[in-house]
């Protein structure tokens, strides 16, 4: 049965994703394993890049009222989206999607003398493009992707032998939790030209358009760890008089990471 999400209380039709709500089975719990894994690395954030992505922005608007000259412009840029994705099959680029808003604060004079008018306005960038990481993207399982459809289904033969057992079956899925990419500005730069036009009878105009250069500053981020352990000692079965054992019976320690991903069939 099909229940109330919350919209209308602060979730919907808003950007933050709402919680989902499902009836509750009853369940036990029959058996419970735990196996430790040793582990000497530590995770840390590490640098993907440092991006300077650019947008050729052209903008019109339409001041309050006539302006006889524009004294100063204020500038602040903001981002209201960052989004890197990986590019799949190849974690040393991402496409990045970068929105945002330069917030601009203009004052002008309407005559020769008076007061000095200020007139606020938000103007929307866009700056998409494929980027070059300095680091890789990390996948501590070697495999970004998860499968929670029932692709891998297990069935067994009805008692009659005549085809498959529709009142029993199983399926196998899993999920990976990839650390997602962060991103942060870090500085702007907007080199703009205003061309001012729909002029009246005193030489007065009220619209302008705008061309803008803005560079970004991005810093792409990604919480990693060190996957390498070192090798196990070489093993020694007594039979070679404590002598080092050949490099052929040096094993790789093994990782929670590689046992899921035996788990898995990777």
């Amino acid at each position: 049965m099909k229940k109330n999400t919350g919209c209308g209380n602060g979730y919907g039709h808003g950007k933050k994703c709402p919680p989902l709500s499902s009836d509750v089975a009853k369940s036990k719990s029959l058996f419970t394993a735990t196996e430790e894994f040793s582990s000497d690395s530590t995770e840390e954030i590490v640098i993907l890049g440092d991006v300077l992505i650019q947008s050729l922005t052209e903008a019109d608007f339409e001041l309050p009222s006539y302006a006889r000259a524009i004294k100063n412009i204020e500038k602040n840029v903001s981002l209201t989206q960052c989004k890197a994705i990986p590019v799949v099959g190849n974690p040393e680029y991402v496409k990045l999607f970068v929105e945002g808003v330069v917030h601009k604060n203009i004052q002008y004079v309407e005559d020769g003398y008076g007061y000095v008018k200020d007139y606020s306005i938000d103007i929307p960038f866009k700056a998409y493009d494929q980027v070059q990481l300095a680091n890789e993207v990390q996948y501590p399982f070697d495999f970004e992707y998860s499968v929670k459809d029932n692709v891998l289904q297990r069935r067994q033969l009805a008692k009659d032998g005549m085809g498959a057992d529709r009142c029993e079956f199983g399926s196998f899925t899993f999920e990976i939790y990839n650390q997602p990419i962060e991103c942060k500005l870090i500085a702007s730069a907007v080199n703009q030209w205003d061309m001012v036009h729909h002029f009246d009878n005193w030489g007065r105009f009220n619209k302008v358009t705008e061309k803008m250069d803005i560079n970004l500053v991005i810093k792409l981020t990604q919480k990693q760890q060190d996957l390498e352990l070192p090798p196990l000692p070489p093993m020694d079965n007594g039979g070679n008089g404590g002598e080092e054992a050949p490099a052929s019976t040096t094993q790789q320690q093994e990782t929670v990471y590689s046992r899921f991903r035996k788990i898995i069939g990777q």
